[in-house]
């Protein structure tokens, strides 16, 4: 073989030979190298844009001549183009020497060789999983802002819905559909303010600290970073190559996130059971059984709940790989890393995704909903502030409407059972003495969707205050639009800039 000035075309083989004096193993090559190298379409296009940059950027400070240029995009342009299927060899090691074999096989070892000049693989692929997970952050920022319309805009529909609501699993007070709704958007509004402070950590560029200690070479960092759509320039170069603390945050985000959606999707588990009944899943995202013909089985929602566990796991799982990195080049991180993260934001997506059109076509059962609003004596606390408006205290008239249920329950009476008489004797056994509440005072304080009107308070379930919060949630939704659409348009506006810069300089 002709010697090769430029790192030789067997590429990472040839650079071990000559330090270690012997051949990569079998197993090194299909246990290490093989899942390591990544080799998915999305990634060799990542790793060939990245050598664009440089190469780029090599040019424009003079480290490279333009003809030298013009032959690494050249050969970079070509295997681009066969990105679906690239020839991954082993033998040569991971992506990042598979492709600059294939470079110097087309270039020539003297112009091939020096696309890596003031380069490290340690920073390049730093770069490379900080675009996947970039990437896959877009697609899950999307898909939360279509929830949080979903949410709204269904609110607005169902603001005086008069429902129970639950603590502990037990009749508390009443609400509304719309308020319950609003009140996880703004739940999901917090999830997405983390995802994208999560996306701004990521979007980072370590590329020019080469293996920590940067290099003598007069790169352009920034130039880079511009040109790959990155926001900002990690600067110290020791932190851009070792530090991976931005994993754990974007893990953690999607973690809260999905901890989130499987609140509702457990409520609307529980809601859509026979016993309760409040709402009926479309049959769309329901299944049947393989023997039970009567069974309508809300599997979509069974997946959310599982696909959770995947997604919180990893959070975990990042910080124990993490914790045994000594700062030095984090191989298990680079190994294990990309796939952890890639897994669990691209499940977050799907399972936003799959609860979205879950949503807008759930359909509820206003009758059982409003029959059962009062059940369990869910307006008790009503009925207790009457009794402060007739001179008591609050935790006294607490105790009175307190032994008043229970009479009523151990009665086998409802909350439209309750009279004057009984609240008397309740009344007469906590204070020695009638109240004297008029049937009406009762029956109104008792009364579910006048316990709802009543709530007119900031943030209350009242459906004026809630068509009031989706409003004014409407309006914030351009900030939260332009935050996110103008991330997604800088990282093409970037692509756009690369491609006429390649083009530029592949004319030689």
């Amino acid at each position: 073989m002709r010697k090769n000035r430029g790192g030789g075309a067997r590429g990472f083989a040839e650079v071990s030979k000559a330090r270690l004096g012997k051949a990569q193993s079998r197993e090194m090559l299909d246990y290490v190298w093989t899942p390591y190298a990544d080799i998915d379409p999305e990634n060799v296009a990542a790793m060939i844009r990245c050598n664009m940059a440089h190469t780029v950027m090599l040019c424009e400070q003079g480290i490279i001549s333009r003809r030298e240029a013009s032959g690494i995009l050249g050969a970079l342009r070509a295997l681009q183009r066969r990105s679906r299927s690239f020839p991954f060899d082993p033998v040569k090691g991971d992506l990042f020497f598979n492709v600059e074999a294939h470079v110097i096989a087309r270039a020539g070892p003297d112009i091939g060789g020096k696309m890596h000049l003031g380069r490290s693989r340690i920073d390049l692929i730093a770069a490379l999983m900080r675009l996947k997970v970039r990437k896959n952050l877009t697609r899950l920022l999307a898909a939360v802002m279509a929830f949080r319309k979903a949410l709204l805009s269904r609110a607005r529909t169902t603001a005086d819905v008069v429902m129970p609501s639950y603590t502990h699993l037990q009749p508390a007070q009443v609400t509304t559909f719309g308020h319950y709704l609003v009140a996880f958007h703004d739940v999901v509004t917090r999830d997405l303010q983390r995802l994208l402070n999560a996306f701004v950590s990521t979007n980072a560029s370590p590329l020019g600290a080469a293996a920590a200690s940067g290099t003598s070479w007069p790169l352009d960092r920034r130039r880079v970073a511009e040109l790959l759509g990155f926001s900002s320039v990690i600067e110290n170069t020791k932190d851009a190559a070792h530090n991976y603390d931005w994993l754990p945050e974007v893990m953690a985000a999607a973690g809260i996130l999905m901890s989130n959606v499987a609140r509702v999707a457990t409520d609307l588990y529980i809601w859509c059971s026979n016993e309760f009944a409040l709402v009926e899943l479309d049959g769309a995202f329901a299944a049947s059984s393989s023997i039970m013909p009567q069974k309508k089985n809300p599997y979509s929602l069974e997946m959310i709940k599982a696909r959770t566990g995947e997604v919180t796991t990893a959070f975990g799982a990042i910080l124990e790989i993490l914790k045994g990195d000594t700062g030095g080049t984090a191989f298990d991180v680079k190994l294990t890393g990309p796939r952890i993260a890639d897994n669990a934001v691209n499940r977050a997506a799907d399972m936003v995704a799959l609860m979205t059109p879950l949503l807008k076509t759930l359909r509820l059962n206003r009758e059982r909903m409003a029959e059962s609003a009062g059940d369990g004596f869910t307006t008790a606390v009503a009925l207790a502030d009457t009794l402060v408006e007739h001179g008591l205290s609050f935790r006294t008239a607490h105790h009175i409407v307190g032994r008043l249920v229970r009479l009523a329950t151990e009665r086998g009476l409802g909350y439209r059972d309750v009279d004057r008489a009984l609240v008397d004797e309740a009344a007469r056994d906590i204070i020695g003495k009638d109240i004297g509440l008029s049937a009406t005072a009762i029956k109104r304080a008792l009364d579910p969707d006048g316990f709802v009107r009543s709530r007119r308070g900031n943030g209350g379930p009242a459906p004026g205050e809630v068509r009031r919060m989706i409003a004014s949630r409407e309006r914030q939704n351009a900030k939260w639009e332009r935050a996110v659409g103008g991330a997604v348009t800088r990282i093409a506006d970037a692509d756009r800039r690369l491609i006429a810069a390649v083009e530029r300089l592949s004319r030689g």
